[in-house]
């Protein structure tokens, strides 16, 4: 069963959001760190980021399995990476984890 975990980071006046260090960095790391562990990809939506939109970036991390993913953010690098979080947003992400319900 195919599960996805969703990162929302949320728009607040005054936050910060640096998508550049977030893409070039941030997100090679996730692949590095979680690909051991079976995350078979990402992707990452931007949005508006003003008051039209309560969240300024999306991250959809695709898994094969919720074991896979609750052993990846067991890890050391899901530590690293949750420390990395201040070096490009001000404010700290919603999670959401879900099964595949249906898809076409």
């Amino acid at each position: 069963m195919s599960v996805r975990a969703i990162l929302l980071y949320p728009f607040k006046a005054g936050s910060t959001f640096n998508i550049n260090y977030y893409i070039s960095t941030h997100m090679p790391s996730v692949a590095k760190l979680y690909g051991p562990y079976g995350l078979v990809r990402w992707e990452v939506l931007q949005f508006s980021g003003d008051e039209t939109s309560p969240y300024i970036v999306q991250t959809v991390l695709f898994w094969d399995n919720l074991d896979q993913l609750n052993a990846a953010n067991s890890s050391d690098g899901a530590k690293y990476l949750r420390e990395d979080i201040k070096n490009f947003s001000s404010v700290m992400p919603v999670a959401l984890v879900g099964n595949i319900a249906g898809q076409s």
